[in-house]
């Protein structure tokens, strides 16, 4: 009996010994892109670029207290329609992209990756809106705001592939959060009637408020390799409307002011960037 279960446990453990081979072999050829479609993973980067920073209208309100003889305390409400400048700005990303999505009855259908991120970036620009009263002076100032913005924002992204090999792909995205404001060295100098050397902020020139946020953006992606990838895309940011305080005006020959208050209407802000990501 030992000579005949012998040789066929032999031939059983050769079996099983080949079968194990088999499955080691095939999982070592599996290439990385079969790695990145079955499982996800996580990836950073960093980007930046410039666009314009756009604001819907302006208002400038405060209080004058005029002596007596001029007339008294007299409100200001001053006001300016939309102004557009030049900004320019840098980020970070962090996300996760999850295992792809194909439809299994038309292999050569489009893939879709889904991306959960988030961003930070900064934002630098600086307004110059002139802004009119229709007080009986009917003051007229000459504002300036150079501006620090910075947004954090948490959203999804979705990645296209046509085919297998193809190493530019499309995306779009979505997200929002956000974002904080920092005007700094502002000046308000009245030009009607004319008050040289008088910036009505000068107590306090810096002022903050804080915004929601909300962002939206498109891009093409090229594979370098498995693992950096480069970007570019275009990215359109919405802030809702945000208000700031900052000082009165104390001069020995200038009449005493309350502390001014400016609120920037709704932001559109669009811009232009590349980048760069370490896929892990």
């Amino acid at each position: 009996m030992l000579k005949k279960l012998f040789p066929n446990a032999l031939f059983g453990c050769l079996t099983l010994f080949a079968a194990q081979q088999n499955t080691k072999a095939g999982q070592n050829s599996k290439t990385p892109q079969d790695d990145t479609q079955e499982t996800g993973h996580f990836y950073v980067g960093v980007f930046g670029g410039g666009g314009g920073f756009g604001v819907s209208n302006f208002r400038q309100t405060g209080t004058i207290f005029y002596p007596a003889s001029s007339g008294g305390t007299t409100g200001v409400t001053a006001t300016s329609g939309g102004r557009t400048a030049g900004a320019g700005f840098v980020g970070l990303q962090l996300g996760y992209l999850w295992p792809e999505l194909k439809d299994q009855k038309k292999p050569q259908s489009w893939e879709l990756k889904i991306g959960t991120e988030f961003e930070g970036y900064y934002i630098g620009t600086s307004l110059k809106p002139l802004l009119g009263s229709r007080t009986v002076t009917e003051e007229r100032f000459q504002d300036k705001f150079p501006i620090n913005e910075g947004t954090l924002l948490a959203g999804g992204v979705l990645h296209f592939y046509a085919e297998e090999g193809k190493r530019f792909h499309p995306f779009v995205g979505g997200a929002v959060g956000a974002a904080v404001l920092t005007a700094h060295d502002a000046t308000s100098f009245q030009q009607s009637p004319p008050e040289p050397g008088i910036n009505h902020f000068n107590t306090n020139t810096t002022a903050t408020a804080w915004s929601f946020a909300a962002q939206g953006k498109i891009g093409l992606m090229f594979d370098i390799d498995e693992h950096f990838k480069a970007f570019a895309e275009y990215r359109f940011l919405y802030l809702t409307p945000a208000s700031f305080t900052f000082g009165n005006t104390r001069y020995s020959n200038h009449p005493a002011t309350s502390n001014w208050r400016v609120r920037f209407g709704n932001m559109y802000i669009n811009l232009g960037d590349a980048g760069i990501a370490y896929h892990f």
